[in-house]
């Protein structure tokens, strides 16, 4: 993988990480491919396979599902919307071949609403499909640092 490819998957996992933070739910889901996973295990070693409950498990239309319902305006721990700003570290290329590439990243999440601010880290592992010179998110891993412990609700995109 060159360096200029390197920075192009930086550049599109900085991306996704922006238009989540603000609350740009039509572009954000624009950048899944239409047979997509987005998955945030319940513990440390699920695997996708495992029948255990995950915290999300959302193929496509869930995703679209989940999208509407942060738009219309009835999540109440939506109103008013709270302020999120992430920020990626340690971001490595696992994979990469002529159809996709395979990233491992940390990332720390500040949620912020009224008196209240939560704090989210993990690592998330991307499988980006290519397609001409983008990307497309054919799956997305989030493991949580605490996904084994009781969490607030996720009303939003982490």
């Amino acid at each position: 993988m060159s360096d200029g490819e390197d920075d192009r998957t930086r550049a599109f996992l900085y991306r996704e990480a922006r238009l989540m933070d603000e609350h740009r739910y039509d572009e954000w889901l624009s950048l899944w491919a239409p047979d997509c996973l987005y998955w945030i295990p319940s513990s440390q070693e699920q695997s996708e396979s495992d029948r255990t409950a995950s915290i999300v498990f959302d193929r496509r239309q869930r995703l679209e599902d989940r999208i509407a319902r942060l738009k219309s305006g009835e999540v109440l721990a939506l109103d008013p919307r709270p302020a999120m700003r992430r920020v990626l570290s340690n971001i490595e290329i696992a994979e990469a071949s002529d159809s996709n590439v395979t990233t491992l990243s940390n990332f720390v999440l500040v949620y912020a609403r009224y008196d209240e601010q939560i704090i989210w880290c993990g690592q998330s592992t991307h499988t980006l499909n290519r397609v001409g010179d983008a990307f497309q998110i054919a799956k997305k891993k989030v493991v949580l640092v605490n996904c084994e412990h009781a969490m607030p609700s996720l009303q939003f995109l982490i």
